[in-house]
Order: C-alpha cells, then sequence, then structure tokens
C-alpha cells in the first residue's frame, strides 16, 4: 500500500467575535474563494460535502476529490472527517473557538492521507519521488497554503470588525 500524509496543526487569534469568526469558517465557499489549491467545495446527497484540491507537485499536477462528513461534536467546533466507505483520499480537519479577551482563539487541526494500491496509481510520476519525499513536499505546499489563508482570514475578519466597531462609535 503506498501512502502519502500531511498533517498541519496550529492556532490564530482573530480580534473579531467568535460567533462571527466561527460562521466565517462554516461557509465552505469561504475556503475556495480564500484558500490555494482548492478549486470547488460543494455539498452532495447523504451530507457528504466534497472538496476538489488541484496542487502541483514536484513530479507534475495533482487532482484529487476528498468526501467528508460532518463530525462536530460541540457548538464551538467545526469537525471534518472522512465520508463513510472513503479509503484512498482521507482529510481531517477541526477548528475549535474559543473566546478570548478581545479576540477568538482557533485551534486549526488538519490531516490528509491518500492511499493506493500503487505509487503510479496516484500520478505517473509519483514512483520516482517514493512516499517520503512526497509528504514531506505535500506537508511542505499545505503547511504554507494553510498559513496564507489564515492571515488572509485574520486580516478580513479584523477589518470587517474595525468598521463595524467605527460605524457603532460614529451611531452613538
Amino acid at each position: 500500500m503506498f501512502r502519502v500524509k500531511s498533517s498541519f496543526k496550529t492556532e490564530i487569534d482573530i480580534r473579531a467575535p467568535l460567533a462571527t469568526v466561527q460562521a466565517f469558517f462554516s461557509d465552505f465557499t469561504n475556503f475556495a474563494a480564500m484558500l490555494a489549491g482548492i478549486e470547488s467545495v460543494r455539498r452532495e446527497p447523504g451530507g457528504v460535502v466534497r472538496w476538489t484540491i488541484s496542487t502541483d507537485t514536484p513530479v507534475g499536477s495533482v487532482r484529487m476529490s476528498l468526501p467528508v462528513r460532518d463530525t462536530s461534536a460541540h457548538a464551538n467546533v467545526v469537525e471534518w472527517s472522512p465520508a463513510a466507505n472513503e479509503t484512498q483520499n482521507l482529510m481531517r480537519y477541526s477548528l475549535k473557538f474559543e473566546q478570548r479577551k478581545g479576540a477568538t482563539r482557533v485551534r486549526v487541526s488538519q490531516q490528509v492521507e491518500l492511499r493506493r494500491k500503487r505509487a503510479w496509481d496516484l500520478h505517473p510520476g509519483v514512483g520516482l519521488m517514493g512516499e517520503t519525499r512526497l509528504s514531506n513536499a505535500l506537508q511542505r505546499r499545505i503547511n504554507e497554503a494553510i498559513a496564507d489563508f489564515l492571515e488572509r482570514v485574520k486580516t478580513k475578519l479584523e477589518a470587517t470588525e474595525s468598521k463595524a466597531l467605527r460605524r457603532r462609535e460614529g451611531a452613538t
């Protein structure tokens, strides 16, 4: 079995109300609009949400579809896990929200695992790289994309909150 794995974990404080931050991360269109490599995120029957991702690797472009289902167990958590019966393209991500003094802390965790019988089944050039080298390249690209995404989200939500605060102050 050929496996390529990647994981990402971080936390970020965003100066905006918890409800605003959580609503942003709960809206899939925001991921497709602001996260590099995401072609689309769409709902399908049966509660499945399909992420279509395209990325360049050292052996060429790879496009994959990652079906997930909502596994959020608590009010301040957004969590998605692999869809039932998915055995090849596995993605799990979790966002936990906590109101802090003047900000919302977001704890982000994401794991991706691509499984194939042979490396060739993932991409014809993958066999030349091997699991470890390809996993490292995938890890680097995912880390860069998510870190950039989180900074862009922080900038957007804080700017929106700042404008709302100025409007409220001007109304009094």
